[in-house]
């Protein structure tokens, strides 16, 4: 069965995950880990029709997407501060920018992140991560007035 559902559900896999990411590298890295846990659940899999084979299949995908985003949210700042430092080439402005964000709820992290820094739009965020695209709106807006407050109480 694992081979039946990688002959059927890869492609549309890829291109479906490769939207979502924008990375071709980080689309393939979630298939793979998608049908991974397919074989971990074949079990589970087994009794399903194909249409509900498929929906699971595209379910993990995007969960493990958003854990790949959230991860990235929460490990972004402090790679890129050790990375400037280890370069001799401090970016203080970039430093500043990535403790702000830093500061921010895991969430909005994360959406404030992929908005500014990878140009993802309300609609694409809100597919990611089971919201709507006003909800993602208004957790950006509120991202964006702590960063002011707390870049203007600093200042």
């Amino acid at each position: 069965m694992a081979e039946e559902l990688y002959t059927d559900f890869y492609d549309q896999l890829l291109g479906w995950c490769t939207a979502r990411v924008r990375s071709p590298a980080a689309a393939e890295d979630l298939v793979q880990e998608t049908f991974l846990r397919a074989m971990d659940h074949l079990e589970d899999l087994e009794p399903l029709n194909r249409a509900q084979r498929r929906a699971w299949l595209y379910r993990t995908a995007k969960n493990l997407a958003v854990d790949r985003v959230r991860r990235q949210a929460r490990e972004t700042p402090a790679e890129e501060e050790q990375l400037a430092l280890a370069g001799f080439e401090e970016d203080l402005t970039a430093v500043a920018v990535a403790q702000l964000v830093d500061r921010l709820p895991e969430t909005e992290r994360a959406l404030f992140s992929l908005r500014a820094f990878a140009g993802y739009n309300a609609t694409e965020l809100g597919e990611l991560f089971d919201l709507s695209p006003s909800t993602v709106r208004s957790r950006l807006a509120s991202a964006r007035r702590k960063l002011v407050s707390w870049y203007q109480e600093n200042n």
